[in-house]
């Protein structure tokens, strides 16, 4: 079984189940050892966790899903993810690079579910037409204002008087 991840995919969690006893290279989320189980090394392994469920202290997965990827519990209370035990793969949207990616998983991993709302990327279909999107933006900053100008002579004079009173006092005592 193949499962292909488009290339405008964006926000789902791909859930495999490792069929026990796995590869502790892969339980230790060895690169090698996910390419090898996924049928891919195109991912992006910052985006694939490798969870074993017997590990979560008293977290479901279900809950492990809902408290660490924020997937709505609704989304979450999937039948399948119920009865798993052990370990699990979790590939997200983003480990894909934004490109289209086809998994193959290995004897012993199954795809159990695919946890969140479609959504794909499309980028703009014609592009802005309005007069504000031409030209250039001039750089750096104008000169200051009269206001501003006005407000650093102010200060400057109210330094000048505190040291004078200053000096006044100073040569008074």
């Amino acid at each position: 079984m193949t499962l292909t991840i488009p290339d405008d995919d964006h926000g789902q969690i791909r859930i495999f189940a490792v069929t026990p006893p796995a590869d502790p290279a892969l339980l230790e989320a060895d690169p090698a050892a996910i390419a090898k189980a996924l049928g891919t090394d195109a991912l992006n392994l910052d985006f694939v966790d490798v969870v074993d469920t017997r590990n979560l202290a008293g977290l479901s997965l279900l809950d492990y899903l809902h408290q660490g990827y924020d997937v709505p519990s609704d989304l979450a209370d999937d039948a399948a993810l119920r009865d798993i035990s052990g370990p699990v793969i979790l590939v997200m949207s983003r480990a894909s690079w934004g490109q289209k990616v086809t998994l193959v998983p290995a004897p012993g991993v199954r795809h159990v579910t695919t946890l969140g709302e479609p959504a794909r990327l499309r980028p703009p279909v014609s592009p802005i037409a309005s007069a504000g999107a031409t030209g250039a933006i001039p750089p750096g900053k104008g000169p200051p204002s009269n206001a501003a100008m006005s407000g650093r002579v102010a200060t400057l004079a109210l330094l000048v008087l505190f040291a004078l009173v200053a000096v006044m006092i100073w040569v008074a005592s």
